[in-house]
């Protein structure tokens, strides 16, 4: 009997399915390897879990106003704090012409006694930052000691803080303004103190709703259980989980400041001379309104200008900090 007549046994059917099999070369159909097809389409389908700092600056530089904004808002803090010394005339120089209109040699012109405006208007630009700064500060400061205070003791505490915290809110703000700026003097660092004292009430109150829900959580439990003091939970994780706000009305202040202190220069109880600010600079230019109009312009150009750069940082802020978005997709 020879091979091509004997019948077919179970071991001769096993090596024929053998040798039927497609023999894995590990390429794929389009020629490339299999192992390398994987790794593309894991990258391409990978997820990255990415910090909340990460997330935070990510979604800022992708907020092009904000981003625009910062740049001017960077840009005229520096000029105006350094932009004095650095320009060829000083603010309180007396030069022999009067009235000028603008030129090359004086951009902004010349006022009604001879002293060039590029040189006030700086000058105001740097008086009404610090005075914006210092008020933010002050105010962000002592807003989120006692809204975090209040939140995390509650109780009697929270009753008192929040009941005098109600009390700088019914206060007629503008009105205690007014009579302040008259008896403290004209000075920025007084008037900077006197807007601040009415500017902390509303960060108050909203780190103390976020200290109110944050407290509860588990992370701050087991703190508590570790012997943390209050003052270290408080410091160390309950502030820095309330930041976004804190941030955000922060901005919100130094525009409000800048416009608060404009206000009171121009009815003649902000910074006084021999000092200017922006306000100051408004107010004295109104009389020469339809005749130089380039004395009130460019001040009040410059105040529209910080006012809402600041604004659009803080938008931009705001949008960064969104809690909403946990992960990004490469």
């Amino acid at each position: 009997m020879t091979d091509t007549d004997r019948p077919d046994t179970p071991e001769t059917e096993d090596a024929t399915l053998e040798d039927r099999r497609p023999v894995d070369t590990g390429v794929q159909p389009s020629g490339q390897p299999a192992a390398l097809t994987a790794d593309h389409a894991d990258h391409e389908l990978s997820v990255q879990t990415r910090s909340q700092r990460q997330l935070i600056v990510r979604r800022f530089l992708q907020h092009r106003l904000a981003m625009v904004s910062l740049f001017v808002l960077v840009l005229l803090v520096v000029g105006s704090l350094v932009g004095g010394s650095l320009w060829t005339y000083d603010y309180a120089e007396q030069l022999p012409t009067f009235n000028e209109p603008p030129t090359w040699e004086h951009p902004m012109g010349i006022d009604d006694i001879g002293r060039d405006l590029m040189a006030k208007v700086l000058r105001g630009a740097q008086r009404s930052v610090q005075v914006a700064l210092l008020v933010a500060f002050l105010s962000t400061t002592v807003g989120t000691i006692i809204g975090a205070i209040a939140g995390f003791y509650r109780g009697i505490v929270d009753s008192i803080l929040m009941r005098i915290t109600d009390l700088f809110l019914v206060i007629p703000s503008l009105a205690v303004f007014l009579l302040l700026a008259r008896i403290v003097g004209g000075g920025w660092f007084q008037l900077a103190l006197i807007i601040a004292a009415f500017f902390w009430m509303p960060l108050a109150r909203i780190v103390r709703a976020e200290v109110l829900s944050l407290r509860e959580k588990e992370y701050v439990e087991a703190a508590r259980a570790l012997g943390a003091s209050d003052a270290r939970i408080i410091v160390r994780h309950l502030l820095p989980n309330a930041i976004g706000s804190i941030i955000v009305n922060a901005t919100i202040v130094v525009a409000v400041a800048i416009l608060a202190e404009t206000s009171l220069s121009y009815l003649g109880l902000g910074i006084a001379a021999p000092d200017t600010s922006l306000g100051l600079l408004v107010s004295e230019g109104q009389a020469a309104f339809k005749t130089r109009p380039h004395l009130f312009y460019w001040p009040g150009f410059l105040i529209i200008i910080i006012a809402l750069s600041v604004n659009f940082v803080g938008d931009g802020l705001r949008d960064a900090f969104d809690p909403r978005q946990k992960r990004v997709r490469q």
